[in-house]
């Protein structure tokens, strides 16, 4: 009995070293576990009176590591000086919808399933001279997504020109589609500025969306409300970093904005002044390859957004 008790009390001597190297060794396969995809990401987009801001961190990531800190997770499906296939009249040619797919999930996954809804708006524009909107990408997300186990949570934004405004579609991993009349949030840094976004949008701004809500007037008060809220999330949120990444989307096409949030004025606000700078960037440029509609099944997982 007393060599039991001896045993016992070295057992339990040792017990707190063993506990705390099974915890360090979980924990680490967890962090390296190669199917382990992060939602990691500050997606947002905002309508206003002539179009939508969109805006996104640049942070891209494989678990806890940093894998990218300049990725471009905002990817144009539409685009009015890249969809020339079809030649059309001066008249026709302003009737073209722009459209933009902000991205979070799996990098794989939504690259790929962007240049599938690419080449199958290219296709239809050849074969049957019909221009595509964004509720048509919208529609073409969903039916995708349904039918496929991918992660990917995206925003759906633009122009649309059969509709003469801008629009915003949400599309949730399984895919459900929501239509926002007024901003559109997604990623892991938008729960972090939620009860921003609600406190910080003016109230009785004039001009009304089709719920009664107000809408921001200008391109330069949607750039700041876009800029200021994520420039919070990638404050809070581990996941968000990089700096942000912004276009203005109207019925002439789309004009790109950086900024970097580099500190804060006295009222806690990013400084303004000093944060955007405009170029314009043409889709060729990085335009994704071709993939057949077919090849979006048994995608891997492997960076996330």
């Amino acid at each position: 009995t007393m060599r039991a008790n001896t045993i016992f009390s070295i057992l339990l001597a040792f017990l707190p070293s063993f506990s705390f190297l099974l915890a360090a060794t979980i924990s680490t396969t967890n962090a390296l576990r190669q199917d382990e995809v992060s939602m990691g990401t500050t997606i947002l987009a905002v309508r206003y009176k002539d179009g939508v801001v969109v805006g996104a961190d640049t942070r891209t990531s494989v678990s806890g590591y940093v894998s990218n800190r300049y990725a471009a997770k905002l990817t144009f499906v539409l685009d009015r000086n890249v969809d020339n296939f079809v030649k059309v009249s001066s008249a026709e040619e302003e009737a073209l919808s722009t459209c933009v797919i902000c991205r979070s999930g799996s990098a794989a996954d939504t690259q790929h399933l962007a240049s599938v809804i690419r080449t199958e708006l290219v296709s239809r524009q050849l074969m049957y001279r019909i221009r595509g909107t964004v509720t048509h990408v919208a529609a073409l997300l969903r039916n995708i997504l349904v039918d496929n186990d991918l992660s990917a949570s995206l925003i759906c934004a633009g122009y649309d020109h059969e509709l003469g405004r801008g629009v915003l579609y949400t599309i949730t991993p399984g895919g459900t589609v929501f239509e926002e009349k007024i901003w559109a949030a997604g990623g892991s840094g938008s729960t972090y500025i939620l009860g921003h976004l609600d406190a910080s949008y003016p109230k009785d701004t004039g001009s009304c969306g089709d719920a009664g809500q107000s809408l921001l007037q200008t391109e330069e008060e949607a750039l700041e409300f876009v800029s200021d809220a994520i420039g919070l999330a990638m404050e809070r949120d581990g996941s968000s970093g990089g700096f942000i990444r912004m276009y203005v989307i109207d019925r002439f096409g789309k004009r790109f904005v950086s900024m970097m949030p580099n500190g804060r004025n006295n009222n806690g606000m990013l400084n303004s002044k000093e944060r955007i700078q405009s170029a314009g960037v043409p889709l060729r440029n990085f335009a994704p390859a071709a993939a057949p509609i077919e090849a979006v099944s048994g995608l891997s997982t492997g960076l996330s957004l």
